[in-house]
């Protein structure tokens, strides 16, 4: 029984010591694997803490990335910027620079046509020969240095320009009616009653006036009593021109206004489009009288030649109005594009106009020295039946008349001695010693008949040897000159007659 009990006991005491290894042992590994925990919880900090880091570098960087950009962008934005000042810097001192070549350019015009003015009106002043009329023509020729003027002061100051072309439009409407004044005084020299007259003596063919809301009363009222449908003929041409002079002040100031008022489109809303109509009738109102009293006394006036002087003042008209029209369609489509707005493009507008009128008023202030004369009021005056023109001031006359003269030579000389041909003129040596031989003959004498009979055999015989057919030309050698020209004299008689006048051609 105690044998027994030892193994038993060896047995537990084996097995405790083997529970106590195992238990060594997984004490051991519980602290290998807690050493392990506490390594896992140290990498999971460390692994944490290195990603708060990164995440804190990722922030600063981006934020330094951030702060960079927008540095980059406002050094960028700055120099853009900074750039386009100067590059708009450099166009307004390029446009200020063409604006100033500009102003210099029409100034200059605008000083030489009012020296020519100034010139030209002291010359009438010198020679008041006839005070009524010369004080009409120097109202009309007051015309180029107001146009002139008001034009640069309007292309200078483009703010004021609306209000210059006031005194341009008042003072056109005024030249109209004082170069009517102008035509009644040149033929009744003050006296009103002489032009009633003068047109009365071409009541034949005037017709009558016009019915004007009871103003003037028209028909067969007049046909008895020519000097009274003269009269009537009279006053109404110089009422038509005269509302022009008292409505054009009026449309001015309206078109200001409304320009002020109404910036939109030029339509058939706008207040614009009626007030140029109203314009235009009015113009053409005004230029039915004045061409109505023209042609009826153009013969009386001829002496003058009025109609150059007329068309001095339709060009001004001219000049004024429908050039502008014509400015404003091309700054409307040929050049839409190159305006930002419509303010930039009527300024456009403005501008190119006043600089025209200055070269312009220039060319009329140099014509109106030869429209209208100092010398027409002198007391000796007496017109002209052949003026001198520009082709006889650059002798184009006489050098269009000696190439013809050249050409006619060479053509009459050939044609010369085509006749001579035709009519087989002989001019060698034999034949002259034949002349000369038969002029001794007729004298009488043996021996020089003889000879005569002689030579004449020897010519006859030398003649049939090389006679002469009628297509064969002469050589310079054989040319009796001075038949020569006797057929070119002829020739010149011949085309005498068929000559046109080198002023024709022209």
């Amino acid at each position: 029984d105690a044998h027994p009990i030892s193994i038993q006991a060896v047995f537990q005491i084996h097995s405790s010591a083997k529970i106590a290894h195992l238990n060594n042992e997984l004490s051991t590994q519980m602290k290998s694997m807690h050493d392990l925990q506490s390594s896992l919880n140290q990498m999971q900090t460390l692994v944490h803490h290195e990603e708060n880091e990164i995440g804190g570098l990722r922030n600063f960087v981006g934020s330094k990335f951030n702060f960079t950009m927008q540095n980059i962008d406002a050094i960028v934005n700055e120099t853009q910027t900074t750039l386009n000042e100067e590059v708009q810097k450099v166009n307004d001192d390029v446009s200020s620079q063409n604006n100033f070549i500009a102003y210099e350019f029409a100034g200059i015009f605008a000083v030489l046509g009012t020296l020519v003015f100034l010139w030209h009106t002291t010359s009438h002043l010198r020679d008041m020969n006839e005070p009524f009329v010369q004080r009409k023509i120097l109202a009309i020729l007051w015309m180029c240095p107001i146009y002139s003027v008001t034009s640069w002061l309007g292309l200078v100051f483009t703010s004021a320009e609306p209000y210059l072309s006031m005194i341009k439009d008042f003072y056109e409407a005024y030249c109209i009616y004082t170069f009517l004044s102008f035509l009644i005084a040149v033929l009744g020299r003050g006296d009103r009653n002489a032009v009633i007259d003068l047109l009365a003596g071409h009541a034949d063919h005037m017709k009558p006036p016009l019915r004007l809301c009871g103003l003037l009363d028209g028909g067969k009222k007049y046909d008895d009593d020519p000097r009274a449908k003269a009269e009537a003929v009279l006053f109404q041409c110089q009422l038509f021109a005269m509302q022009f002079v008292l409505l054009r002040p009026l449309t001015s100031v309206a078109l200001v206004i409304s320009n002020a008022l109404h910036t939109g489109s030029r339509d058939y809303t706008s207040p614009q489009f009626y007030i140029i109509w109203i314009i235009n009738g009015s113009i053409f109102v005004a230029f039915s009288g004045l061409v109505k009293f023209y042609h009826l006394v153009r013969e009386d006036l001829k002496w003058c030649n009025p109609f150059p002087k007329f068309l001095c003042i339709k060009g001004v008209v001219f000049m004024t109005f429908w050039q502008r029209m014509v400015i404003t369609l091309i700054a409307s489509t040929a050049l839409e594009n190159r305006f930002e707005d419509d303010r930039e493009r009527r300024e456009w507008i403005q501008q190119a106009q006043s600089f025209l009128v200055c070269i312009e008023m220039l060319v009329f202030a140099i014509v109106h020295c030869y429209v209208f004369p100092v010398e027409e009021w002198q007391n000796d005056y007496r017109p002209k039946q052949h003026k001198s023109n520009i082709v006889d001031n650059l002798a184009l006359k006489d050098f269009a008349k000696d190439l013809k003269y050249i050409m006619k030579s060479r053509k009459a000389r050939k044609r010369a001695l085509n006749k001579m041909n035709r009519e087989k003129v002989r001019t060698s040596d034999l034949y002259l010693d034949e002349i000369e031989l038969a002029q001794q003959t007729k004298q009488g004498g043996d021996d020089t008949a003889v000879r005569a009979d002689t030579q004449i055999e020897y010519t006859s015989e030398h003649s049939q040897k090389s006679p002469m057919s009628s297509d064969e030309e002469y050589t310079e050698e054989d040319i009796d000159w001075e038949r020569l020209e006797k057929y070119m004299k002829e020739t010149y008689k011949e085309e005498d007659k068929q000559e046109i006048s080198t002023n024709e051609i022209i």
